[in-house]
């Protein structure tokens, strides 16, 4: 849990006091005109360690704008640095459970519920990054959109619903 602090002490260090700026740039940029979420400009004027997942959602948007931009000016995609922001992510999607501090350590089967969609938001993610393989200006605002419904859901605090298109879990009694 030390380690998650300082590493997201180091993140929250690293934001250009521009960011929520940028983000609006970037989501105009995509087409998507719907204004951020005060909860996600919260996160980005008031850097704090349990909101590493919303910055790292900002900096996958923000290579979504950059790689829309590239394929608009020359018509190719370097999809690189989108996917390695999208890993670390997605890293901190399966570790949001301890990250929010909403559930407590005597509710295990709530944690493995929300570990389990989690799980299931992370596979979501990922089949959509294979769609930007195909045809990546088409599904660049779909993924944007996605990213930026996973932060504001995680700051609101429903980590157990941070996409609607994921189904709930139940977990298995053993």
């Amino acid at each position: 849990m030390l380690l998650t602090r300082i590493s997201a002490h180091a993140t929250a260090r690293h934001l250009d006091p521009q960011m929520p700026g940028l983000l609006a740039a970037a989501l105009t940029e995509l087409g998507l005109s719907e204004p951020i979420p005060d909860t996600v400009r919260h996160a980005l004027v008031q850097p704090h360690w349990r909101y590493r997942l919303v910055y790292r959602a900002t900096t996958v948007i923000l290579e979504c704008g950059t790689v829309h931009r590239e394929h608009a000016e020359s018509g190719t995609v370097d999809l690189e640095p989108l996917v390695r922001a999208s890993r670390l992510a997605c890293d901190d999607i399966s570790r949001v459970h301890r990250m929010r501090g909403t559930i407590p350590f005597d509710r295990r089967h709530r944690i493995n519920a929300v570990r389990a969609h989690a799980h299931r938001v992370v596979n979501r993610v990922q089949w959509a990054e294979t769609s930007l393989d195909a045809e990546p200006a088409a599904n660049l605002r779909a993924y944007a959109r996605r990213w930026l419904t996973i932060s504001d859901r995680y700051m609101v605090g429903r980590i157990g619903a941070l996409l609607d298109d994921v189904e709930w879990s139940v977990p298995r009694r053993t």
